[in-house]
């Protein structure tokens, strides 16, 4: 497992999880460790899966700002 960490006024992380057939996917899990969404994908490699897990992160984060009018810059 590897951690992929999502920067949030409330703790949660990703977890990229192998799914036992060679291939991987992610897991957002909140403060106590349960698992709050999951990807509906696999991906071939664990690098992708992390990839796609930040650009997830990176969308939601960018939403959130449109959502609350906040700043439009920053990677987090």
């Amino acid at each position: 497992m590897r951690y992929v960490q999502l920067h949030t006024e409330i703790a949660m992380h990703f977890e990229i999880r192998s799914t036992g057939r060679h291939l991987w996917t992610w897991a957002l899990l909140d403060a106590a460790q349960i698992t709050v969404l999951e990807s509906d994908r696999t991906f071939p490699s664990e690098t992708q899966a992390s990839a796609a897990a930040l650009a997830f992160a990176k969308l939601v984060t960018r939403a959130g700002r449109t959502l609350t009018g906040g700043p439009a810059g920053g990677l987090f």
